[in-house]
C-alpha cells in the first residue's frame, strides 16, 4: 500500500512549476518524511492556494458570465440582467460558509482555507441551486443567512425529495421549487408575467440534470433524495444564448488499475498518449453517459464548473483512527477508487473534452472552473497533488490550464481554471 501511495504522490507531485521541489525530496529520499509535509508542503500549497478578497462588479453590457470561487463547491455566477434596467441575475451554487461541514460545529471536516468573505459581503442573490443533502452542499447556517438577507426575492431550487427540509428549516414554501431531472424552470423579472421577457428575446432556463452521485444526511437516509447537476442556459434580445453547467458532486468512471492515471514519463509528459486503457470502449469499467447526454439534448456548455477532487470527509475519518497510519483501519484510497462518484482531476477534463467536443459556437471558447478542491484539506500536499494531476491532465488532453486570470484569453482555446479562493473569471 505504502508503494501505491508513492506512486500517486508522485503523479500529482510531478507536474512541471507544481511539484518540482517535492518530487526532487521523493526521487532522493524514497518516502515522504513528515518534515516534508510540514515544511515544504505547507510553504508551497500556501504560495499555490490563497484566499483574496472578491470583486463582485459585473458590467452587463460587455460580458456574459462573472463566475467567482467562494470556496469548495460554492459558485457565484452572474449573468445580464432579463429586464431593461434591471440589475444582474445573481446563481449561487452549493455556498457553504461554515467552518465545518458537519451536523454540529463542533466536530467534522474542518476548513483548511477560510471563506473569501461572509454571507453579508455578497450581492443580492437571486437563485440559490442545491446539488444534493450532503453537508458539505448544503449548510444550514448559510441557508440560513441566505433566507434572513434575501428573503424577499430568494428563491432555492432543489432536486427532487429536498424541498422539505428547506420548510421544516422555515423558508416559505413559494420559494422553493423542486425539480425531477430533466424538469426545468423559466426566470422572469420581478414585476413582469414573463411574456414580456419572452418577447423581448431575454430568458433564463434552469434545468435538472443527472450526475453520477448520492445522497443523505442521516446515516439512515442514503439515496432517499435526489442529486443533481445544473444546466442553465441564458439568452439575450439579440438571440445569443450562453450556456453553463455546474457538475456538483459526480462521478465518471472506476478505475481499478493502481496505475491510473498514467504518469507523465522522465522523456516528456507531452509523449504519454491522452487516452489511457480506461478511455476506450472495451474498458471493463464503463464511463457515465450522462454528460454526453446532456451535451446533446441541452447543447454544448460554454462554462463548465467541474469537480476536480473527492474532498475532506474520508481523510478526516482516517485522521480520527488513533493507530499509526500503516495499521489505520480506513485504508488509503487512490483517486481512480473512488472516481466513480467523485472525478479526479483526469477525468474532470475528459467530462470536459466529452460536453465540448462538438464546440460551443462562434461567440467564445469553452472554459471550465475547478471546484470541490482546496477548502477541506487535511494535508497540504492535496493542494499540491490536485494542481499537479489537473495541470498533467490538461496537458495530456490539449486543454490549456491557467491559474489566474492573466493567463485566460477569451480568444482562446478551451481552458481549465483552477482560481484561487474569492477569484473570479469573467467570459
Amino acid at each position: 500500500m505504502a508503494e501505491l501511495a508513492q506512486a500517486d504522490e508522485r503523479r500529482g507531485l510531478a507536474s512541471a512549476g507544481v511539484g518540482q521541489k517535492m518530487e526532487r525530496s521523493l526521487s532522493t529520499s524514497g518516502s515522504i518524511s513528515a518534515k516534508v509535509f510540514s515544511e515544504s508542503a505547507k510553504s508551497h500549497a500556501a504560495e499555490l492556494l490563497r484566499v483574496t478578497k472578491p470583486d463582485f462588479s459585473f458590467n452587463a453590457q460587455s460580458d456574459r458570465a462573472k463566475t467567482t470561487w467562494l470556496g469548495h463547491a460554492g459558485m457565484l455566477v452572474q449573468l445580464p440582467h432579463l429586464h431593461e434596467n434591471g440589475r444582474p441575475v445573481r446563481c449561487l451554487f452549493d455556498p457553504i460558509f461554515s467552518l465545518r461541514c458537519s451536523p454540529t460545529q463542533a466536530a467534522g471536516p474542518q476548513r483548511s482555507y477560510p471563506p473569501p468573505c461572509a454571507v453579508e459581503d455578497l450581492p443580492e442573490i437571486d437563485i440559490v441551486m442545491i446539488s444534493h443533502n450532503h453537508y458539505d452542499h448544503l449548510d444550514f447556517d448559510t441557508i440560513m443567512a441566505l433566507w434572513k438577507r434575501n428573503a424577499r426575492h430568494l428563491r432555492f431550487v432543489v432536486p427532487l425529495g429536498n424541498r422539505q427540509w428547506f420548510l421544516d428549516s422555515g423558508i416559505d414554501p413559494g420559494h422553493v421549487v423542486e425539480l425531477d431531472w430533466w424538469d426545468a424552470v423559466h426566470l422572469t423579472a420581478a414585476g413582469t408575467d414573463g411574456e414580456e421577457d419572452l418577447q423581448n428575446g431575454n430568458s433564463l432556463i434552469i434545468t435538472c440534470t443527472p450526475s453520477q452521485h448520492g445522497s443523505g444526511r442521516l446515516g439512515t437516509d442514503a439515496n432517499a433524495s435526489l442529486w443533481s447537476s445544473w444546466y442553465l442556459v441564458h439568452s439575450n434580445a439579440r438571440g445569443e444564448s450562453y450556456r453553463i453547467f455546474f457538475a456538483g458532486d459526480s462521478g465518471y468512471q472506476f478505475h481499478a488499475s493502481p496505475g491510473w492515471p498514467p504518469a507523465p514519463t522522465e522523456k516528456g509528459r507531452k509523449q504519454v498518449a491522452a487516452r489511457s486503457d480506461d478511455d476506450s470502449p472495451q474498458a471493463l469499467h464503463p464511463i457515465c453517459p450522462i454528460f454526453d447526454e446532456i451535451a446533446k439534448r441541452l447543447g454544448s456548455p460554454h462554462l463548465l464548473m467541474l469537480p476536480i477532487a473527492v474532498g475532506a470527509t474520508f481523510d478526516y475519518l482516517r485522521s480520527m483512527a488513533p493507530v499509526p497510519d500503516s495499521i489505520n483501519p480506513i485504508p488509503r484510497h487512490s483517486p481512480g477508487v473512488t472516481a466513480h462518484n467523485h472525478m479526479p482531476p483526469w477525468d474532470a477534463v475528459r467530462v470536459f473534452r466529452a460536453m465540448t467536443k462538438d464546440g460551443s459556437g462562434a461567440d467564445g471558447r469553452p472554459v471550465a472552473v475547478a471546484m470541490h478542491w482546496g477548502t477541506f484539506t487535511i494535508d497540504a500536499v492535496e493542494v499540491l497533488k490536485t494542481l499537479g494531476q489537473l495541470e498533467w491532465a490538461c496537458e495530456a488532453h490539449d486543454v490549456r490550464f491557467a491559474r489566474d486570470l492573466k493567463q485566460y484569453d477569451k480568444d482562446s482555446e478551451a481552458c481549465f481554471l483552477a482560481l484561487n479562493h474569492g477569484e473570479s473569471v469573467t467570459t
